[in-house]
């Protein structure tokens, strides 16, 4: 996926000039020109950043604090931030932001340390396990309704998920061989990552990195029911809750659109609002 190649030509066409604005506008278009290079749309870099910093954060909590109730406080106040990671990884997982491979490998280990999730395992639960499924409710992985046809609670659906997570991974897992082969070798680098950190400092580990996974684990399952439970099954443009608030779209990278998302999963989440606008006559007034 790309934006087109970076026309080089008015940069390399310019006439060598003192003008200090001349040297501002050629510094940045080497800059848009690198960025295209790297990043398969340069509106990622704010994902990308969001990330950096709830890593830089993690990092800072881990190593400079050394009060451990101190440490658990800032790590409980910190989660309304580092829950919009959830979004990040949601999003690699459908359009990966980097054109190189092991970018989008190391990535995603960073994610792992902040959603718990580690690289494929959206791609096989979420990606061939929701999306094409989730019209069907029996067979969606989020399990939001009942054998019978009811709709299950929040509680029961987020201890019947996070009871499921793994073992339906493997499921779908068996039948997308290569997949499931990456997801194995990657999830051993990740395990390898966070058993460094558990080596150096238990305590601290456990606090700033693994329950904010564990409570992430939960959050995935608790936006999917809010998202879909109860709802149609038989219209694509009924079978998904939106917020088109500003604010929230704002601050989880349009995450609100999820109608659009569904519709156009490997749509950009830069062009989901664009999206969103074409089809939400479509939509039930209850669900925008």
């Amino acid at each position: 996926m790309s934006d087109g190649p970076f026309d080089q030509t008015l940069y390399r066409n310019r006439q060598v000039s003192a003008h200090p604005h001349d040297k501002i506008i050629g510094s940045a278009y080497r800059h848009d020109w690198a960025m295209k290079r790297i990043l398969r749309y340069p509106e990622d870099r704010w994902p990308l950043a969001y990330t950096l910093m709830v890593l830089a954060v993690q990092l800072g909590l881990f190593f400079a604090v050394d009060n451990l109730w101190v440490t658990v406080l800032c790590v409980l106040l910190f989660q309304p931030v580092q829950a919009v990671a959830i979004a990040c990884n949601h999003y690699q997982h459908h359009v990966p932001v980097f054109r190189v491979r092991w970018l989008n490998r190391a990535y995603e280990t960073i994610l792992f340390l902040q959603t718990g999730t580690p690289p494929y395992l959206i791609t096989l639960h979420h990606n061939l396990g929701h999306h094409p499924n989730y019209l069907k409710p029996e067979q969606d992985t989020l399990r939001w309704q009942r054998p019978e046809g009811s709709p299950r609670g929040l509680f029961e659906c987020l201890v019947k998920n996070f009871a499921g997570h793994l073992t339906w991974t493997i499921a779908i897992g068996r039948r997308y061989p290569k997949i499931y082969r990456r997801l194995k070798i990657m999830t051993v680098v990740s395990l390898a990552t966070l058993a460094v950190l558990i080596y150096l400092d238990p305590a601290k580990a456990m606090i700033v990195f693994v329950g904010p996974m564990l409570l992430a684990i939960f959050n995935v399952a608790r936006l999917g029911y809010d998202q879909h439970a109860g709802l149609e099954m038989d219209d694509h443009l009924h079978a998904s809750r939106n917020k088109e608030g500003w604010f929230y779209n704002l601050v989880t990278f349009n995450s609100g659109y999820h109608t659009a998302h569904h519709v156009n999963p490997g749509l950009h989440w830069s062009k989901l609002p664009e999206f969103h606008r074409q089809i939400r006559d479509g939509i039930p007034a209850e669900l925008r």
